[in-house]
């Protein structure tokens, strides 16, 4: 079965909607438990992205899901929402749990322009309960993985791009394979976009099984555990277009150093990409 996922256009108030959740077709549907760490991520400006449970108090995702889209300056933590426990958008079962934010950590080094960086771990304002088969923290993985890997990415949607579009409530999931750097560096696929802190994977040819806009900041999982974070390459279905992740391995100490800080960085804060 296949995955696509598209961006739902909603207007820009006060949470994104529940119908405001990423969309795609096909795919797997996922049972409750299978990506437990799996979370969505609700802003009125960014309208959706997803993001992996770190502990009971920190979610990672995409440092672009925390900036504002026009400014490009850290939003205010007030207007984003954590949903997790739950593989289904609506109706909501017994299992969710939403949290509001506190404080927004992004990395320092984050450029905008070519992905670098593109990380940010999120605290919610309550713990998360105590860990349990809907809820639980990803496990990072701290190995190279070879090229062509079976990697897998979960989602929401609805079956088609259009802003009208029924949601499927469901939460569904892809294959998304470990692609060789130098093929996704080609001039007519990512034009050596991909740097060294980055992964790729999914299709290079055309292809419903990839993953869209709506879904930045979600975790990829190799073997079962957090691989990487969903940066850019979400033209959907397109050729020479696969997903780009963040390669947390290769971040685990800044990761991780974000969990006891005390400083709470000001709305309208800018990084210094190198």
């Amino acid at each position: 079965m296949k995955l696509l996922l598209v961006l739902s256009v909603v207007a820009a108030v006060a949470f994104a909607s529940e119908d405001a959740a990423p969309r795609l077709s096909g795919g797997t549907i996922a049972v409750p438990g299978q990506f437990p760490a799996a979370v969505s991520i609700d802003s009125p400006y960014n309208l959706h992205c997803g993001g992996t449970i770190l502990n009971r108090q920190h979610v990672l995702t995409a440092g672009s899901c925390v900036m504002h889209p026009t400014s490009f300056t850290l939003i205010n933590p007030f207007w984003l929402r954590v949903i997790a426990g739950d593989v289904n958008i609506v109706p909501a079962s017994i299992r969710r749990e939403v949290r509001n934010v506190t404080h927004l950590f992004v990395h320092p080094n984050y450029n905008r322009l070519t992905g670098n960086n593109d990380l940010a771990v999120i605290r919610v304002n309550t713990m998360f309960p105590e860990f349990h088969n809907t809820i639980d923290p990803a496990l990072i993985n701290a190995r190279i993985l070879p090229d062509n890997t079976q990697c897998q990415f979960a989602g929401w949607g609805a079956a088609t791009n259009a802003v009208n579009a029924p949601l499927n409530p469901a939460q569904r999931f892809v294959v998304a394979p470990i692609l060789p750097t130098a093929q996704c560096n080609a001039a007519n696929v990512h034009a050596n976009r991909v740097l060294s802190t980055m992964l790729c994977a999914g299709s290079i040819t055309a292809n419903a099984n990839t993953v869209c806009v709506g879904n930045i900041g979600g975790g990829l999982y190799c073997n079962g555990e957090l691989t990487g974070v969903l940066s850019f390459g979400i033209t959907c279905a397109a050729a020479n277009n696969p997903g780009v992740y963040i390669d947390v391995r290769q971040y685990r100490a800044w990761i991780d150093s974000q969990f006891t800080r005390t400083d709470n960085p000001a709305p309208g804060w800018v990084p210094n990409p190198l």
